[in-house]
């Protein structure tokens, strides 16, 4: 049983979680840009990376690597760009 909670998912499964954590990471960044500036950026940048490497050290199933990581990170500073964009906008239209 415990192998079986161990096992690396493969195929569709390792495609839907990294699809998920593409969609978290980027939703995250939205709302980090729509109420903070770019500091709060650093540090969820640095919050996922202690993420990624507690995960990678406790040996979970789905082990993050570096493309994944990168990827993680590229979808978390576009979601801050839209999310800071429409804080502009919205600024801008309540003017």
């Amino acid at each position: 049983m415990t192998e079986l909670c161990r096992s690396k998912p493969t195929g569709f499964a390792l495609e839907i979680s990294v699809f998920t954590s593409i969609i978290a990471v980027s939703v995250a960044g939205i709302l980090l840009g729509l109420r903070f500036k770019a500091a709060a950026l650093l540090a969820a940048t640095a919050l996922l990376l202690v993420g990624i490497v507690i995960w990678n050290s406790l040996g979970l199933p789905g082990p993050v690597t570096v493309g994944k990581s990168l990827i993680l990170m590229f979808f978390s500073a576009c979601g801050y760009l839209v999310g800071l964009s429409l804080s502009l906008w919205r600024n801008r239209n309540e003017e």
